[in-house]
């Protein structure tokens, strides 16, 4: 990396822009790590059943040349997230053929309950909700057809017969307080299994990047544009454990390849965005959560 940081420290005090330099090296690195980890096909299977995903979030994303590698990194995401979305169903229902119910919490869009219905056979995919507390995405998947509910995370009430699988893609980071949101989960017997990805970082850390930047607050910020509490793979586990849940698999996405030169664009990826993504693959075990008498 520190042949990296002294090429593009060369290039920008030559007036070369820099940016270019980050969006051709991030474009490169993703197609890259895309291909060596297998999601190359999914990922083009993805871009057809939903050919925009423009309105992924409730916020205009701004016209900047970076945004010329959100679509293929957001593409790459979307692709590991369906993929071990696929894996849990599979260990959840194995070759029972009735329909499955999925709950997707923090759904911003519609997208992945669309992924699923189009690459499950066909009526595979029973009961599927979205679940949000902002009303703009809500109101935007029920103008899809879908079924929605606005509600808080922590305080939402999945009514009816346990989903069989319940998932939570990019959102355990912005919540304020993720040990009630998985204890009330795993207590209200909603879901018989949480599969949850989130940023993969190697040191635990709050996140708040906008107060530790020093960057001029906006006038106002919502839960979909904040990070809170960033963890390690290892406390992630942890809290998940003692919040009521036992971990049935782990996956880790990288953003770079690490097999290839291009596996120099880490530290890059570190400090500019994310190495990579973990995924949970959760099933309820509240006997450590219900010896913590102060829930």
């Amino acid at each position: 990396m520190s042949v990296l940081r002294t090429a593009i420290s060369a290039a920008k005090a030559a007036g070369i822009d820099t940016r270019r330099i980050y969006t051709g090296l991030s474009a490169r690195s993703l197609e890259a790590a895309i291909r060596e980890q297998g999601l190359a096909p999914l990922r083009d299977r993805l871009r057809e059943i939903v050919p925009d995903i423009g309105d992924q979030y409730s916020y205009d994303l701004e016209a900047t040349e970076l945004e010329a590698f959100w679509e293929p990194k957001m593409r790459g995401l979307h692709a590991f997230q369906i993929d071990c979305l696929r894996q849990a169903i599979d260990g959840t229902n194995g070759e029972d053929p009735s329909p499955i119910s999925v709950a997707d919490i923090g759904d911003s869009s519609g997208n992945y309950l669309r992924y699923l219905r189009a690459l499950l056979p066909a009526d595979r995919l029973g009961r599927a909700i979205s679940v949000n507390l902002d009303p703009v995405a809500v109101d935007k998947i029920r103008a899809r057809g879908g079924e929605a509910l606005l509600a808080r995370a922590e305080e939402m009430s999945l009514e009816g017969e346990p989903f069989d699988v319940a998932v939570s893609f990019e959102m355990m980071e912005h919540l304020t307080d993720p040990a009630r949101f998985l204890y009330n989960l795993a207590r209200s017997g909603a879901a018989k299994r949480f599969v949850m990805t989130v940023p993969f970082v190697r040191n635990s850390r709050v996140g708040l990047q906008f107060l530790r930047s020093g960057a001029p607050l906006p006038a106002r910020m919502t839960a979909e544009q904040v990070h809170i509490f960033e963890l390690s793979p290892d406390d992630w586990r942890l809290l998940c454990r003692f919040a009521g849940w036992r971990v049935g698999f782990q996956r880790i996405y990288y953003q770079y390849p690490r097999k290839s030169p291009l596996r120099l664009t880490a530290g890059l990826w570190k400090r500019l965005d994310f190495e990579g993504f973990l995924c949970l693959s959760l099933v309820p075990d509240t006997g450590i959560a219900d010896r913590y008498a102060d829930w």
